[in-house]
């Protein structure tokens, strides 16, 4: 019969469908995921790639291409949006790879304009990479060199360095070597202006391509926008050097379970813990993530064997992860191992610096309440100690319960990373990348008990989770000594400055001065600095002993004049501002209570 379909009462009609049509729930790949959420993520993409257009816009001054290019930015961002919601195929391969390339291009044009107009770098560890890359290209060690010739890349220096709490600053190279690797090609060909922020924004636009392409069809949107989120483009195109990493990370993220068969195709097996290598050949970041690699590799290989004894999964395990490790150390060793030769100690120093070296506590992890002044100080090396507490809680975790963290493991190691004394925020975002592409990517855990195991996989279960808790009970513990332990209680006394207090205008510190009491059982000498607001500290102050001994003897007490060493803001109207006081042996830091700056009285 012909017409339309019969139905039962109360029905609709149905239409026949539209060939080229989507079918409900189904992208036009057939690949899953709704069509709806798909156009949504798609049209995020295109709106970014406009409100960055919008936003280039008000750098015209640099040069021409920025007048001409933010409009089209503009334009084409809203034509992409408009386009997923009326085009037969929104979801296409061609609109898709239309979307990335309009990221690629934005992100390239608005942030490739910044670097080529400045003129300064925005962090030290890029400065340094630049500086060792011409060391090297000179032929001179660059880990025997002092970076000292950084500063002129960084203003002003004080804002920049790496302090230590003996009151100086990193003046050596302090990642392994191919940091600067990478780089030296480009200043060997003549291309010496901002080449390590040019390099890292061509690293992170690396990295986006590599997840389009490592990713899912129905999660691809989130390359582009990844690429665009402000987390990453601004930090990678302003001195941000793991960026340098995260091409290597993903990869060896992308199916890592499937060692040692073939990941795909004709890409070998060894690709992953080769890249794997070579990303921690870049910066230290990656090494914490090699032994759970390891140890998920070698679970994965001991579930796969076909046996009831539980000697020959060991060993099977054992034994693959251990050839994983090998080639994660090969592509190590390849990169570092002539600086290794060329003078191991000084490598070794350089490398370790930022695990051993007594820097500044500094971060927006657990060590964020000492340093903004609500716990009064940090001994950090109980932090170091909760942290290392933490990885072993995550890795017993692992082996517990590997169905579960399998995929996941990756998004809490940040977690970890949150604990020690220096906990920057490229520590606890930066893996996020590799950690989606691992979860998306990683097998669900398979294979099966034998019924004579079950009981001691059980026992083992229970096992594992007293261990993972009793760890993490102790980490908390080392958390809670460390900033309850701060040797020095330090008041703030008077404060003067230049200028009105009674206006809003801008002053400047002229002099301020706080009261130190040791609570130490030995005489120790600090040094100052004052944290107002900001990300990073500014620098030591000059500290004069007005009353009282210097260093100050065990519950002693010193008053000591507090002078700028460069001349520094005070805060604005209403914020809080604390001093900090770093001493050695071991290294503390200790804080005054939080300060408020207030109109027509300095000190509130």
């Amino acid at each position: 019969m012909g017409g339309l379909p019969v139905t039962a009462v109360g029905e609709e009609p149905t239409v026949p469908a539209d060939p080229g049509a989507a079918a409900p729930g189904q992208d036009v790949g057939g690949s899953g995921g709704t069509v709806v959420v798909q156009k949504v993520a798609w049209t995020l993409v295109w709106l970014t790639v406009a409100s960055g257009g919008a936003v280039f816009g008000g750098a015209w001054s640099d040069g021409p291409w920025a007048v001409l290019l933010a409009p089209v930015l503009v334009v084409v961002g809203l034509a992409g949006a408009a386009a997923m919601w009326t085009v037969r195929r929104p979801l296409s391969a061609i609109l898709q790879g239309s979307g990335l390339a309009a990221a690629l291009v934005a992100a390239a044009v608005t942030q490739g304009t910044g670097i080529h107009v400045r003129h300064y770098v925005s962090t030290d560890s890029a400065a340094f990479n630049h500086v060792a890359a011409r060391l090297l290209l000179e032929g001179r060690n660059p880990y025997t060199s002092s970076m000292a010739a950084a500063a002129r890349l960084l203003h002003p220096t004080s804002a920049f360095w790496t302090y230590r709490v003996d009151g100086g600053h990193a003046l050596g190279v302090s990642y392994p070597a191919g940091s600067f690797l990478l780089e030296a090609p480009l200043q060997a060909i003549g291309f010496t202006h901002m080449t390590t922020d040019w390099l890292d924004l061509a690293a992170w636009l690396a990295a986006a391509v590599l997840l389009f392409v490592l990713l899912p069809g129905t999660l691809r949107w989130l390359a582009p926008m990844l690429l665009l989120t402000g987390t990453f483009l601004g930090p990678f195109a302003n001195g941000g050097t793991d960026a340098l990493f995260l091409p290597f990370l993903v990869v060896a993220a992308w199916r890592w379970d499937r060692f040692p068969g073939r990941a795909a195709g004709r890409l070998p097996a060894w690709i992953g813990p080769a890249c794997l290598g070579v990303a921690c050949s870049i910066k230290q970041t990656p090494w914490f993530c090699v032994p759970f690699f390891v140890l998920g590799v070698g679970l994965v290989a001991a579930r796969r064997v076909p046996a009831d004894g539980s000697r020959t999964r060991l060993r099977t395990g054992t034994a693959v992860a251990g050839r994983y490790l090998a080639v994660v150390a090969a592509a190590f060793l390849l990169v570092d191992l002539p600086f290794i030769v060329w003078s191991p100690g000084a490598w070794l120093d350089g490398v370790l610096l930022p695990m051993i070296d007594p820097l500044v506590p500094d971060g927006q992890g657990v060590v964020a309440l000492a340093v903004h002044g609500l716990t009064g100080g940090v001994v950090p090396g109980w932090l170091s100690v909760a942290g290392a507490l933490a990885v072993a809680a995550l890795l017993v975790a692992l082996a517990t319960w590997p169905a579960r963290l399998l995929r996941s493991w990756l998004f809490f190691l940040p977690l970890v990373l949150a604990l020690p004394g220096r906990s920057m925020t490229n520590y606890l975002v930066d893996l996020a990348p590799a950690a989606l592409v691992a979860a998306v990517t990683v097998a669900p855990w398979s294979g099966c008990t034998p019924p004579a195991a079950a009981g001691a996989v059980r026992r083992t279960r229970r096992i594992g989770a007293v261990t993972v808790g009793a760890l993490v009970v102790a980490a908390g513990a080392a958390v809670a000594t460390g900033l309850t332990s701060a040797p020095l209680t330090v008041a703030v006394g008077q404060v003067s400055a230049t200028g009105d207090p009674r206006s809003e205008d801008p002053m400047r510190w002229r002099q301020l001065t706080v009261t130190v009491t040791n609570r130490a059982g030995a005489p120790v000498t600090p040094r100052f600095m004052v944290a107002v607001g900001g990300g990073h500290p500014a620098g030591f102050w000059r500290a004069d002993a007005v009353r009282g001994a210097d260093p100050v003897p065990a519950g002693g007490t010193t008053v000591f004049a507090l002078v700028p060493a460069v001349p520094t803001w005070t805060p604005t109207h209403g914020q809080a501002w604390t001093v900090q006081a770093y001493t050695t042996g071991p290294a503390a830091l200790s804080t005054a209570p939080l300060q408020r700056w207030a109109l027509g009285k300095p000190l509130h």
